[in-house]
């Protein structure tokens, strides 16, 4: 038996101070790297998203009536281009009848889609066309733009260039 263990059997070694510093050092990196990660990941995807722009900003719906004439459906689309360059809008719009087929207030029936396509349009110019929907609505229709897409310049030469 040693020395020591004879003297105090109830007392264990003291354990190095610099021991004790590697595990909490240890411990810290373990738990405040993926928090770490996290705040680096956001701060890069804000930094490379600050100036980026969405198509349907730039595009709105500045009117919705029924055609006196053919009855149907007619939405007025306003595109006021923010984009870097010059490109190409296409909306998708959706009508709607409000009225329904029963003549009632109840559930609303569709009126048709329609695409409308804004080509080579400049940087900071605003255009509005007038889209008719297919099917007569009996009261006041419902537009919606369901979706907008944007080409570049560019990009659409070169598409063009690549189909055969």
């Amino acid at each position: 038996m040693t020395r020591s263990s004879t003297r105090f059997p109830g007392r264990r070694r003291r354990v190095p101070r610099w021991v004790v510093v590697l595990i909490a050092v240890i411990v810290s990196l373990v738990v405040l790297s993926p928090v770490a990660l996290v705040v680096g990941f956001f701060y890069a995807w804000g930094e490379v998203h600050a100036d980026m722009r969405f198509p349907s900003q730039d595009v709105t719906l500045a009117s919705c009536r029924r055609d006196a004439v053919t009855g149907g459906p007619v939405a007025r689309i306003r595109v006021a281009s923010q984009a870097k360059r010059r490109g190409s809008f296409t909306v998708h719009i959706r009508f709607r009848d409000p009225v329904g087929k029963d003549g009632g207030e109840g559930r609303s029936e569709p009126a048709g889609r329609s695409t409308v396509v804004f080509e080579d349009v400049a940087v900071g110019a605003v255009l509005t066309r007038d889209v008719a929907g297919s099917v007569p609505v009996r009261g006041g229709p419902r537009c919606t733009i369901t979706e907008v897409a944007f080409l570049s310049a560019p990009a659409a030469r070169a598409s063009a260039s690549a189909t055969p």
